[in-house]
């Protein structure tokens, strides 16, 4: 173990027992004459050893002695780090976790002697996190844990945790996920370092819309970007759907969460939008296996649960599920998550096609499913329902009402874009 440790563990008994802290600890292990220089590697056991007697003598648990010393001896790492070139100046917790392997261990590797720095891999997933993995037989998460705890109040950061599986549980890793405490960040982009890498690699982003309640998507590239702003091109369609909705969702090749943006200007000569206001969202877009429309007329619901009738009106539907807003001043009793519930509606069709037969329409639908959630919703209660697996009919039926519900919105959207172009 590289021999910086062992200085900062003696200012660290001595900052907490006083001076003379850190002889007596050397005596206790019969290391008297022992000196450590901070160009040399030392046995792990060693450290072990002094690790151990340290938390006996602090009359505290070996885990919290390990945290309190990592914390401990973080800003002069952080410190050290700077002066050797390591750390960049503008890096903050996240930014060194993310570059960990890569640029703050590796420079203390040596491998002649067979030293090798412990094997921490890390993600970042997005601005405010970043995932690490810790697998050593040492088992030192608690050090780690204590080393970043001490950065974020370096820092000034609400640096949190959370942890996934352990090495002191028996797990074969450590696997945590740290992240930035607040609610601005958890959701902030850094547009020039997203967009940056979209730009130079020449990917394409992938944009989603409605128009008369119906999804679109489609591809386009970043033009310019700024810490404020994302000049992106998109084709026609896309982008009229972009400016009815003055917003948009989109997914990055390289992220694992979608994004938010709203529209600031369009430009449909030139094929151009102003992306503002980029945050993200829950989790990832786009990854919906139904088509999911919005009535563009009141389609009226009744869902039986218990011995109980409720009565609404459908807000979206698709071959998965549905959501519901009920009737004005309806409050639920107490549910549980996934109680059964049957819903009942018919679909506003003219005919329905089942094999060698034509139905005509409306056509009564009678599902079972389970609720997901309730929630507040203008007066009243949204209720999501997630379908049990369709019958065939059934399953034939949504399709055939998904598909109507896109050609008549594609119908209508070439046409905007048609009369759109002519007025120019």
């Amino acid at each position: 173990m590289h021999g910086i440790l062992f200085l900062a563990l003696e200012d660290f008994l001595e900052a907490r027992l006083g001076e003379g802290a850190w002889n007596r600890a050397l005596q206790a292990a019969n290391l008297d004459d022992q000196e450590f220089e901070p160009d040399r590697y030392y046995p792990d056991s060693l450290a072990m050893d002094l690790f151990e007697l340290s938390a006996r003598q602090l009359k505290q648990p070996l885990t919290q002695t390990l945290e309190l010393f990592g914390q401990h001896m973080s800003p002069g790492l952080v410190t050290m780090g700077r002066s050797m070139g390591i750390l960049q100046k503008d890096w903050k917790t996240l930014d060194i976790l993310e570059h960990l392997q890569s640029h703050v261990l590796a420079p203390f590797a040596n491998i002649e002697s067979g030293v090798m720095p412990p094997d921490i891999r890390t993600y970042r997933l997005k601005h405010g996190e970043v995932a690490v993995a810790y697998v050593s037989r040492r088992k030192l998460c608690a050090l780690l844990k204590g080393i970043i705890r001490g950065m974020g109040l370096f820092f000034q950061e609400p640096i949190a945790f959370k942890e996934h599986v352990c090495m002191l549980q028996e797990a074969p890793l450590c696997r945590m996920s740290i992240f930035l405490d607040d609610p601005f960040f958890l959701r902030y982009v850094d547009i020039e370092r997203e967009f940056g890498t979209v730009h130079s690699r020449i990917s394409e982003i992938t944009f989603y819309n409605s128009f008369q309640g119906v999804p679109f998507s489609d591809l386009g590239l970043v033009l310019r970007y700024s810490k404020e702003e994302v000049l992106v091109q998109v084709p026609p369609m896309q982008l009229h759907t972009m400016k009815e909705e003055k917003q948009t969702f989109l997914s990055l090749p390289h992220l694992p969460q979608g994004l938010k943006a709203l529209i600031r200007e369009v430009d449909g000569v030139q094929g151009f939008a102003s992306l503002v206001n980029i945050r993200l969202t829950d989790g990832a877009v786009g990854c919906r296996r139904f088509l999911r429309v919005a009535p563009d007329k009141p389609m009226p619901v009744s869902m039986k649960l218990g011995k109980r009738l409720f009565r609404g009106m459908i807000l979206n539907i698709s071959g998965g599920g549905v959501r519901v807003l009920l009737e004005k001043g309806c409050r639920l009793p107490e549910v549980l998550l996934f109680e059964p519930v049957t819903v009942d509606f018919s679909l506003p069709l003219k005919y329905v096609e089942l094999d060698d037969t034509i139905v005509l329409g409306p056509v009564p639908m009678a599902l079972e499913g389970n609720i997901l959630d309730v929630s507040p919703m203008d007066g009243s209660m949204a209720m999501r329902i997630v379908f049990s697996a369709l019958a065939r009919r059934d399953s034939l039926i949504m399709e055939q009402y998904s598909t109507k519900m896109h050609d008549d919105a594609m119908e209508a959207l070439q046409a905007k874009v048609a009369s759109a172009r002519n007025a120019k």
